[in-house]
């Protein structure tokens, strides 16, 4: 029974921090390519003159280096712990991150959508990192093969 419930907490942090580089490339991606068209998506201020841009598409570069960095906690969590444990912490620093911005340095409230998405994902893979873990230094000892 450890074991199934292990393997669910396990299954359900892969398909969260999926979701996480898939919102991630949903960002990155038109970030890139079209960051007019990205600001105007999410109701941001516009770029005011054209060679501005160069930040949104970095931002958007980081972000998708980012989401790469996600992929071996998404394949195997309990192998690249470190991987999980930074996209868990990334994830509810970026939102941190806007709601600071939005409260202390005075931008516009648009940016808090980016900080409830990456905080309601920081969280659910927060929880479920935990859950993992608990698994992994609860679960009985194995022997080695061929012990008595």
């Amino acid at each position: 029974m450890i074991s199934r419930i292990g393997n669910h907490s396990t299954r359900a942090f892969q398909a969260a921090i999926a979701l996480g580089i898939l919102v991630d490339l949903a960002m990155a991606v038109p970030s890139i390519l079209s960051p007019g068209w990205m600001l105007s998506a999410l109701s941001l201020p516009p770029v005011l003159s054209f060679k501005a841009d160069v930040w949104i598409r970095y931002a958007g570069a980081l972000l998708l280096a980012l989401s790469i960095m996600y992929v071996p906690a998404a394949v195997n969590p309990s192998r690249h712990r470190f991987n999980a444990a930074v996209a868990v912490i990334a994830r509810l620093g970026f939102g941190l991150f806007w709601y600071w911005l939005v409260t202390f340095a005075d931008y516009p409230a648009a940016f808090l959508g980016l900080g409830y998405v990456d905080v309601s994902i920081g969280a659910v893979q927060a929880i479920l990192y935990v859950a993992l873990l608990r698994r992994e230094y609860l679960r009985p000892a194995t022997p080695a093969p061929g012990a008595r």
